[in-house]
């Protein structure tokens, strides 16, 4: 009887290491899946052929027009290799800093770099959500709060946290100021 428990014990545990290595396998997979989905959820989409050749023919021209002595023209492979920027203008909001002590405003103006042409165009509808969200968020802000240059990147990643939460997914890829005055 002895012999017989002890050939048990030595299979049930065989048994649970083995569980047990299935079950981390299968996480491991399971995050490797997921961490695949994600980076490339956010890689945006490429040129197209005809964009390309035009975008070519472009900087040719353009660098013929730079060295009009040299007869021939250059293949750039940077042309080829850039993709295609869904880019977003949200006009100038011009709004009054929290500050108590003195009256001061804050004109800034930026684009959206989105990672897909329909969050482009969810973002184009949803223009009266953002400026609202956007006016919102930096009037709660100081000087103190947006003069250094941490503050504005902070600024930046606060407003790019809000318009992902307004198209309900993470799309926004950069933030671009185009006018950040603050008087």
């Amino acid at each position: 009887m002895a012999d017989e428990q002890k050939q048990e014990q030595p299979k049930k545990r065989s048994k649970l290491k083995i569980i047990i290595l299935l079950i981390i396998l299968l996480l491991l997979i399971t995050g490797g899946i997921v961490c695949y989905w994600w980076l490339n959820l956010r890689v945006p989409e490429k040129i197209s052929e005809e964009s390309q050749t035009a975008q070519t023919a472009a900087v040719q021209t353009q660098d013929a027009k730079a060295n009009p002595k040299a007869g021939e023209t250059k293949t750039t492979d940077t042309a080829s290799s850039k993709t295609v920027l869904n880019l977003v203008s949200i006009p100038t909001v011009t709004i009054n800093l929290a500050d108590k002590d003195t009256i001061r405003y804050l004109k800034v103006g930026f684009d959206v770099e989105l990672s897909t042409k329909d969050s482009a165009q969810a973002l184009e509808e949803q223009k009266a959500r953002i400026r609202d969200s956007i006016i919102i968020l930096l009037s709660s802000k100081t000087y103190a709060d947006i003069a250094s240059t941490e503050g504005k990147l902070k600024v930046k990643n606060e407003i790019a946290t809000r318009l992902n939460q307004i198209l309900g997914v993470p799309r926004v890829v950069q933030i671009y100021f185009n006018e950040f005055v603050i008087n």
